[in-house]
């Protein structure tokens, strides 16, 4: 062979190993493997604090979070009726009481945004969901239980900044048109309904359901 030759098929050998080696761009990694460029799969429950299928909803979710395997952004938003009349500005089918307990979940998110931490102060609440909001008594035990203060979180509450964030709450609720405690959202999608039994699950409704529809949301 020509020393010519040789030399342009060593160069192209060379080019073709270097090439293989090479990592894939982000973009088409990201294309050959479908993953969401957004981030976390958005996870939302819409309830009321002193409801049943609120407390049964959220047991479910918790044992969902501990299983699924890709990033989650967790919300919970709250149902309830504008009322200037009533104590808390809102009506909620509860009582005042459930209006004061969504302030004081709403509150305790507003300090610690990590769902990590107020997730489970709402899962510590639901242990005892009958004595939501009687009071500051439960939601003190409970931010004392997880090693936290509940200093700030009764400022917000009195400050009128929890009723600022309930009405903030509610305006997202409304938005969607949700009626029931408990509705699922994930990827801003209606997934399903707990109403005294589970209602609309196209997917299904046990927990690794659950999992099965964030992990293919997250896929893409």
């Amino acid at each position: 062979m020509p020393a010519n030759a040789c030399t342009l098929l060593l160069i192209a050998i060379t080019f073709i190993s270097v090439v293989s080696f090479m990592p894939w761009p982000r973009s088409i990694q990201s294309a050959r493997h479908h993953v969401r460029s957004d981030a976390a799969v958005p996870v939302e429950l819409f309830v009321m604090s002193k409801c049943p299928d609120k407390v049964f909803c959220e047991n479910v979710f918790s044992q969902v979070l501990d299983e699924v395997q890709v990033p989650v952004s967790l919300d919970v938003n709250y149902i309830a009726k504008a009322n200037q009349s009533e104590e808390y500005q809102y009506e909620c089918k509860h009582g005042p009481s459930e209006c004061l307990g969504n302030i004081q979940e709403l509150c305790f998110k507003h300090v610690y945004p990590d769902y990590h931490q107020w997730f489970e102060f709402d899962l510590c609440l639901n242990e005892k969901y009958e004595s939501i909001g009687n009071g500051d008594g439960l939601a003190e035990d409970c931010a004392g239980q997880l090693g936290l203060s509940f200093a700030r979180v009764k400022d917000c509450i009195e400050s009128g900044k929890g009723v600022e964030l309930l009405g903030e709450s509610v305006k997202r609720t409304q938005s969607l048109g949700v009626e029931k405690s408990c509705t699922v959202y994930i990827d801003n999608r209606l997934r399903c309904i707990h109403d005294g039994t589970w209602k609309d699950c196209d997917g299904g409704y046990e927990v690794e359901d659950f999992v099965k529809s964030i992990e293919d949301a997250y896929q893409g």
